[in-house]
């Protein structure tokens, strides 16, 4: 049993060997990022290899670790929220950011390992039982041990939102080391000594079994589903809630009055679920006391509080907040989310078209848009186009390049009636995002389905995954132009019509370019040389490019 770390030496020394000298480094760490970061991760990787006692490494790293957070949240902004793949200096960026978290965990642990390993260096159970119960008889001790446990946990929490805000989930390799430094801990009998931790959880105490408990929540409330801002949030409650959850190795002997545990396996290398089995190293993470909390603020909410007066944050708003805390309630205290439809696995080719300006070429035959009256202004450029390119314009020209080039064909690994599971190789096709719209084809089916991409993940060094919510019926292309006050019309744009679904209780909607909604704000369409006037009302999807609505004839 050991945390397997290289050995250290003394052939090269970082910048620093104590925490007065390190603070004078920082003064010459420059404001931007990327050369912040890379003198962070020279002097880590240093430190890391470098003897020094362990005290003297902590303090050291406690002195960076303010500073080296802050530079990694402005680097976080190059490749959060980019689709994939990303282009070579977004990959740069993550690549660096992860790398730094990486470092700074592994300096954490090595002062961790020293505190746990016997006189002779040796990490074993027997020796961590003995420090027990040292730990037991010398509150200093104690201390120690918990904040040496809870700083380690705390930066693996920190790796872990990076990891989600690329696209990418923890490995294995990730969960089997967080389960072991929290086992340690456990065995320490630390698990739950209140810690002081300015930098992340301000004048608040928390502890190791807190930070645990935030990696394993963040896992299990799906985050990759979630937008770049509503992920922040997420986090942020993870971060703050986690000491809400009480360990258990029994089940509860009752829960139809408690909220449903979460349970994870201390000797594997997965992240917490629902479904317990067999297993010596099983714990489960109570969350009654989280349940309330989220309870009470979702009813708060619903009576008109403000997010902010709810301790949720300065940034959260409306309706957002109440349908995220619903979001977690169920995956963190439910045992998970429902599916509306039966999802089974496939093994068949889908044709995907990415992108609405994409999509409405492809499902309009190959023709550019066109507007079906057109102003003088619009005339006159016509005229000017014919007049340089002929009949077949520059934009008409290169619709068509763009719409052969991005029809691509990727592989449907599960199905149901209203999503995709789909995977292709990460580098070879364009890149894609959550909340883009999409239009899918599978090898049986008769025409394109228009969806959002709920979701896309990078599995491995080689392979690209997304999660598609498909919108049911025959999509129609059209024009479609708003009508405000007065009856100003606007320009005329592309948009959908997709027709009632009954069988699935599914209304009519159409897809609209993205901005174009207001509550009961009218739009004029054409659809098949027939022109009428529909009320909008609700928004049932939105994406980054796009809306969809119900509306009123």
């Amino acid at each position: 049993m050991n945390f397997d770390l290289p050995p250290t030496g003394t052939e090269q020394s970082p910048a620093f060997l104590n925490a007065a000298d390190c603070k004078d480094w920082l003064l010459k760490v420059p404001a931007n990022a990327v050369q912040a970061q890379s003198m962070f991760l020279r002097q880590l990787s240093l430190l890391h290899r470098y003897s020094l006692p362990a005290s003297e490494r902590f303090a050291i790293l406690e002195a960076l670790r303010r500073p080296l957070s802050e530079v990694q949240e402005d680097a976080a902004a190059k490749f959060a929220a980019k689709p994939l793949p990303f282009a070579p200096h977004e990959q740069a960026a993550l690549d660096t950011t992860l790398n730094v978290w990486h470092m700074l965990s592994l300096g954490y642990l090595r002062c961790f390992d020293a505190f746990c390993s016997d006189s002779a260096g040796a990490f074993s159970m027997p020796a961590l039982l003995e420090l027990r119960a040292l730990c037991a008889a010398n509150p200093d001790q104690a201390a120690l041990a918990a904040t040496l446990a809870q700083r380690t946990l705390s930066v693996f929490g920190d790796w872990q939102l990076d990891l989600c805000r690329s696209g990418q989930l923890p490995n294995a390799a990730y969960w089997k080391q967080l389960h072991h430094i929290f086992f340690a801990a456990e065995t320490l009998g630390v698990a739950g000594h209140s810690v002081r931790d300015s930098v992340r959880h301000g004048k608040t105490h928390t502890s190791a079994l807190a930070a645990y408990a935030e990696c394993n929540l963040l896992s299990t409330a799906n985050a990759y589903e979630l937008a770049t801002r509503h992920l922040g949030w997420v986090a942020r409650w993870a971060r703050r809630w986690g000491g809400k959850l009480v360990l258990l190795k029994i089940p509860p002997e009752d829960i139809r009055n408690r909220a449903v545990p979460l349970w994870v396996d201390l000797e594997s290398d997965q992240p917490a679920s629902y479904v317990p089995h067999p297993a010596e190293g099983g714990r489960w993470l109570e969350t009654t006391e989280l349940r309330k909390s989220l309870v009470a603020r979702i009813t708060l909410l619903e009576q008109g509080r403000a997010p902010a007066d709810l301790q949720l944050g300065d940034d959260v708003t409306q309706p957002a907040a109440g349908q995220l805390l619903l979001h977690v309630l169920q995956r963190w205290c439910k045992g998970g989310a429902e599916r509306r439809h039966e999802r089974h696995s496939a093994n068949t080719d889908c044709s995907l078209i990415t992108g609405f300006d994409t999509v409405n070429f492809h499902l309009s035959g190959g023709q550019a848009f066109r507007a079906p009256s057109r102003d003088d202004t619009t005339l006159r450029r016509e005229r000017e186009e014919f007049e340089t390119f002929g009949e077949r314009s520059h934009r008409t020209a290169a619709a068509e390049e763009k719409g052969d080039t991005l029809l691509e064909n990727w592989r449907v690994n599960d199905e149901s009636v209203l999503g995709l599971r789909l995977t292709r190789t990460l580098k070879n096709g364009v890149r894609i995002g959550a909340g883009m719209m999409v239009a899918a084809k599978t090898a049986d089916a008769r025409h394109f389905t228009l969806g959002n991409v709920r979701w896309a993940l990078r599995e491995g060094d080689d392979w690209l995954v997304a999660g598609i919510q498909l919108f049911p019926g025959e999509p129609l292309p059209m024009a479609v132009r708003t009508i405000d006050a007065g009856g100003v019309r606007g320009n005329w744009r592309q948009g959908f019509l997709l027709p009632a679904i009954d069988a699935i209780k599914e209304p009519a909607s159409v897809v609209l370019a993205g901005g174009t909604f207001r509550i009961d704000r009218n739009v004029e369409v054409m659809v098949d040389q027939q022109l009428q006037v529909l009320k909008l009302f609700r928004v049932l999807d939105r994406g980054t490019d796009f809306e969809r609505c119900n509306f009123y004839d």
